[in-house]
């Protein structure tokens, strides 16, 4: 028995299940002229050749690199590897880049698995070293005059030559001057913006590096209007900063971790002075 391959012509049948392509698929190739059929017979059944299954698992391998119909046809009707090469090197380009996303995404998928796990206990509260942030800061969204602020912040995030990825992974920060967390102004922010743990490795001119250093944090879980709340877990981490013979060495960050429509789990860190006295790292108060 002879095998199909071996056949002169194919129908468009027998090509659909040796590569595996859909019948809808090949008459769309037809269509647009990416690859005609060969041949009709009477009945105007399609045929293919030998040289358009080439042509077709050509088309098929760059489909799978995500190439566009409109490139391929650039492609198949050039006379060099010029831009194939060209097309290949991009990929390669895209893959190292997706790698690398990959990766931050699994260790952030770990620290949040860990940030999540420290709300099951929000009386907690620890000296910690905070893990480097990259920053976007704006004037305070409650206090600025500039109607125009989000339209600003966004434009400036449009036009960084990063990759975004990392944007379905940022929060939400406030953040209250040393002197207004002195005082007990704990609702005069100094700044609102967007924070990223993802490392922003090139220099994207708007976000700035939040570098380690040992915080007072706690988890604290308030209602969708319950932001007056967030005054009572200040004066606990003060005390707690108190006790300890520390000081209050720079601006809080509360950063908007998760949302749920009736609660929002946030993160609240105090940076303090004297690190030296902190006798370990992770040192837990149960208020």
């Amino acid at each position: 028995m002879n095998s199909p391959l071996l056949k002169l012509k194919f129908t468009i049948g027998e090509v659909s299940k040796i590569l595996d392509i859909p019948m809808d698929t090949l008459r769309y190739y037809d269509k647009i002229g990416l690859l005609p059929s060969n041949d009709r017979d009477g009945n105007g059944y399609r045929y293919y050749d030998l040289e358009q299954f080439d042509s077709l698992i050509t088309i098929r391998m760059l489909r799978a690199m995500d190439v566009p119909i409109e490139r391929i046809q650039g492609l198949l009707t050039s006379d060099s590897l010029d831009d194939i090469r060209a097309l290949i090197e991009g990929k390669k380009r895209d893959v190292i880049r997706q790698l690398t996303f990959l990766k931050q995404l699994s260790q952030k998928l770990d620290a949040m698995d860990e940030q999540f796990r420290r709300f099951e206990d929000t009386d907690t509260i620890e000296l910690v070293k905070r893990n480097p942030f990259w920053v976007l800061l704006t004037d305070s969204v409650m206090e600025s005059g500039d109607k125009k602020l989000g339209s600003r912040v966004q434009q400036q995030v449009r036009s960084m030559n990063v990759h975004q990825e990392w944007l379905a992974f940022c929060h939400i920060i406030s953040v209250v001057s040393k002197e207004n967390l002195e005082s007990g102004q704990y609702h005069s922010y100094l700044h609102n913006g967007i924070l990223s743990t993802f490392p922003m490795e090139e220099n994207t001119g708007i976000f700035q590096r939040l570098t380690p250093c040992y915080c007072a944090r706690k988890c604290v879980v308030i209602g969708r209007e319950g932001y007056a709340e967030l005054d009572e877990h200040y004066d606990q981490i003060k005390a707690f900063i108190r006790r300890r013979g520390l000081q209050i060495d720079g601006n809080s960050l509360e950063v908007n971790l998760y949302n749920q429509y009736n609660k929002h789990y946030i993160e609240m860190y105090i940076p303090v002075a004297e690190a030296g006295n902190i006798e370990s790292e992770g040192e837990i108060n149960h208020e």
